[in-house]
């Protein structure tokens, strides 16, 4: 069962929480879920940080936005990495694309907090919270430019995933 007519796809920040609500969300309504992150280490068969440090951050981007494309023909949610936004040719064809555009988004103490000790994030290795925060405060206009809705991720899960299914179903009963 699709949970809409279109995917719905969570961006946000790195620890905003959208691989955990993508899936809890995907389980409540009984529909496809992908964390693309995960999508691009099985297909290129190396993790995140392999691809960083072999291919640099460009070839990731690359990647993405080719797995991507893949994933809004196969899935109904998607979680995107944090960074999806900041390659221009992604950016711009997710101003175009047919789905729900989710920001999940947390205060940044709560978000590095999160993600502070993860070895699976190359663009928050060896960095401190006042370069980490100046990373996340480039993202946040092209989060805002790009969202259909933003939904904080500061409350419990459950309260997150009745606040998206509010925001996807309200127009549903008309």
């Amino acid at each position: 069962m699709k949970i809409k007519k279109r995917p719905v796809l969570l961006i946000g920040f790195m620890g905003a929480g959208k691989s955990t609500v993508g899936q809890a969300l995907s389980k409540r309504n009984q529909c496809s879920f992908i964390d693309l992150d995960q999508y691009i280490s099985k297909c290129e068969k190396r993790t995140i940080p392999e691809i960083f440090e072999q291919d640099g951050e460009l070839g990731f981007r690359l990647y993405e936005f080719q797995y991507l494309k893949q994933a809004l023909k196969n899935y109904d949610i998607i979680a995107t990495g944090g960074g999806i936004i900041s390659f221009d040719q992604t950016f711009n064809f997710l101003k175009t694309v047919d789905a729900d555009i989710i920001w999940l988004d947390a205060p940044f103490p709560d978000l590095y907090q999160r993600i502070k000790n993860d070895s699976n994030r190359p663009n928050v290795k060896s960095k401190d919270a006042r370069a980490v925060k100046h990373l996340y405060s480039s993202r946040l206009s092209r989060y805002n430019e790009i969202a259909f809705i933003k939904i904080t991720t500061k409350e419990t899960l459950t309260q997150t995933l009745s606040e998206i299914e509010n925001v996807l179903f309200a127009n549903d009963q008309y």
